[in-house]
């Protein structure tokens, strides 16, 4: 029986610290008796909670306060440098790496590239490889990681944390958090790529401040992280967010699932890409286009839209056409405050806004689509790293 009072007070207790924790985190700085205000603790158990999260170097005194009629109160504030995490984001040619503090402060940021086609055991080795490699180089001390979040483009068996199937990656069946945990002697936390980004939007981005959003990455597939009531939405199964596999247009191109008219093979990065490729090959050109064009790289495609070439605005307008008919269905079915839209689209999201945005409004409910915000990511192609790194940070504050 004492035992387990003692577990359960233990459990209170780590609870009571996240909470508190999270609390400064959201108010940036806060005084003892406004964290007991907000807590509904006595000033001595918040204290004494104070005192430990001081003493591991979670938090710090930074000055004192306003008072509001006694002695000034002195504040505390997250520490910075204090605790470290580090994420990865594994693509199809290249591993991205973000290092960032407790405090969400991103102190590094990487980029490493391999061969299309690598195994798993290669990107493992690769991974422990370049992570002694960059702390040692930055001087951050080991011991002060509390854990590693990787990003996988594919579907996961939220059972085992096995990678079900990668395709981009011609991976199935993979068991790769066990072995990275080995390699770098850390926790690690295998997530979506889509809901990496939704993390790092719901933790530093556009969506800090809401509850209910969905997060779309657009890249070589398109994929979702969505967020309800304040918490991750993964389905029964893991597979929610798959919106790169919604039939957009009936009897439409074979797509890699085996259905046609998917999403990804109108507005993917990869299959616009196709498309303009394709017309170029046929003899298409322009007076940015020259005849003897070779294919054009997805950077040359969106530099060549910024200079007005018809052929590249229009692709990347159908795209974003086919992109309002999901953001129309999503609103439809989940009523989000938000929807953020990143990754690849970042690129071009000026060029195509104004299409997107009125292709939402004719297709989805008035109602809901009038109370929607609708933003384009701040963070590009690093959201996935970077919220691949948020998540041992969450864990710190209880998420």
């Amino acid at each position: 029986m004492t035992g387990k009072i003692t577990g359960n007070n233990q459990y209170l207790k780590e609870l009571n610290k996240a909470a508190v924790l999270d609390l400064i985190r959201r108010n940036k700085r806060l005084s003892r008796k406004e964290l007991a205000d907000l807590t509904g603790l006595s000033p001595t158990a918040c204290g004494c909670i104070t005192r430990e999260l001081i003493k591991d170097g979670y938090l710090h005194e930074t000055g004192q306060g306003e008072s509001t009629g006694g002695r000034k109160p002195v504040m505390l504030e997250l520490k910075p440098n204090s605790y470290y995490a580090v994420g990865f984001d594994i693509g199809m040619n290249e591993i991205k790496m973000v290092i960032a503090d407790i405090t969400a402060n991103i102190l590094v940021q990487e980029e490493f590239k391999f061969s299309p086609g690598i195994t798993a055991d290669k990107v493992i080795e690769l991974i422990g490889e370049k992570f002694f490699e960059v702390i040692k180089a930055e001087k951050l001390n080991f011991e002060k990681f509390i854990g590693c979040g990787l990003s996988i483009p594919g579907l996961l068996d939220r059972k085992t944390n096995k990678i079900i199937i990668a395709p981009n990656l011609s991976w199935n069946e993979v068991d790769l958090d066990s072995k990275v945990s080995k390699v770098l002697n850390m926790p690690v936390y295998i997530e979506n790529e889509a809901m990496c980004s939704a993390i790092c939007e719901h933790w530093i981005g556009k969506c800090s401040d809401k509850e209910n959003f969905v997060c779309i990455n657009i890249e070589s597939g398109i994929g979702a992280g969505i967020f309800i009531g304040d918490s991750i939405y993964r389905g029964y199964s893991g597979s929610a967010g798959e919106i790169g596999h919604l039939i957009v247009k009936e009897n439409g191109r074979l797509c890699g699932c085996g259905n046609r008219g998917c999403l990804e093979t109108y507005a993917s990065i990869r299959h616009m890409l196709e498309e303009i490729n394709e017309k170029i090959k046929n003899g298409y050109t322009s007076e940015i286009i020259k005849p003897g064009t070779d294919a054009m790289s997805w950077k040359q495609v969106v530099e060549a839209a910024y200079q007005g070439e018809q052929l590249c605005i229009e692709v990347l307008n159908k795209g974003a056409e086919y992109v309002g008919f999901a953001v129309a269905y999503l609103i439809n079915t989940l009523n989000p405050e938000a929807i953020v839209i990143g990754k690849c689209f970042t690129d071009f999201a000026p060029l195509v806004m104004d299409t997107l945005i009125k292709t939402v409004k004719e297709k989805a409910l008035k109602y809901p689509v009038s109370k929607v915000k609708i933003y384009t990511s701040e963070f590009g192609m690093n959201s996935s790293a970077m919220g691949a790194a948020m998540i041992p940070i969450r864990k710190v504050f209880g998420k």
